[in-house]
C-alpha cells in the first residue's frame, strides 16, 4: 500500500512535469467590409443571432470537404469565442460599416423596436486548406410587423491558402460578402 501511495503521485507528477502538450491558437474572421453601400439608409435593424450546423458550432475549426464524408476537427486551432456568437458579432459590425447611419444592433432584447430584422441561417460552411471555403445560408429581412420581405439563399466561395490563420481570413470575406448582399437589399426594402 505504502508503494501504491508513492508511484500513483510520481506517476501524475512526471505527467505534469515531462508531459508536453501543443499550445492552441485562437481566431477570428475580421471585419473587412470598408466601402459604404449607403450613407443615407438609418433605420434601426436588429440582427437575430445566426444559426449554425451543430458540427460547426464548437470551439475548434472545422474542415469539411462537400464531396467527402469525412470532417476534420483541429485539436490546437480555435475560435476566439463561440462561433455563433462570432459570426453574429462580424455580421452586425459588417453591416454597421456598410450603412454608417443605420442603428445596426443584435436583437436580444425582445422589447426592442426595429424597423426590419435580419436572420441568417448558414446551411454549410465548408473548407478544405490549401483550396476553398464555401458559404451556404438562407437570410431573412422582416419588417416590423414581422413579415418577411425577402428570403434569399446565399451562395459563394473564396480561394484558401493551407493555414488556419487562411482559414479565418476566408470566412471573414465570405462574411463581408453575405454582409453586402444583406445590405444591399435591406435599402431596396
Amino acid at each position: 500500500m505504502q508503494l501504491i501511495k508513492i508511484i500513483i503521485p510520481s506517476l501524475l507528477l512526471g505527467a505534469c512535469v515531462f508531459g508536453t502538450s501543443k499550445n492552441a491558437k485562437f481566431f477570428a474572421p475580421s471585419v473587412l467590409s470598408t466601402q459604404v453601400v449607403s450613407a443615407t439608409y438609418a433605420s434601426p435593424v436588429g440582427i437575430d443571432r445566426v444559426q449554425l450546423p451543430k458540427y460547426i458550432d464548437r470551439p475548434q475549426m472545422v474542415t469539411h470537404r462537400k464531396d467527402s464524408a469525412q470532417i476534420n476537427i483541429s485539436e490546437f486551432n480555435r475560435w476566439v469565442e463561440a462561433p455563433t456568437v462570432l459570426t453574429t458579432r462580424v455580421l452586425t459590425e459588417n453591416l454597421s460599416v456598410l450603412l454608417p447611419a443605420a442603428q445596426i444592433r443584435t436583437n436580444t432584447s425582445k422589447g426592442e423596436q426595429f424597423d426590419k430584422i435580419v436572420s441568417v441561417e448558414v446551411i454549410e460552411m465548408n473548407a478544405i486548406l490549401g483550396d476553398k471555403a464555401e458559404l451556404v445560408a438562407w437570410y431573412t429581412i422582416k419588417n416590423s410587423s414581422k413579415q418577411v420581405l425577402i428570403q434569399q439563399k446565399f451562395t459563394d466561395t473564396v480561394q484558401l491558402g493551407k493555414t488556419y490563420d487562411d482559414l479565418a481570413q476566408g470566412y471573414g470575406q465570405l462574411l463581408d460578402k453575405l454582409s453586402r448582399e444583406i445590405a444591399e437589399n435591406l435599402i431596396k426594402k
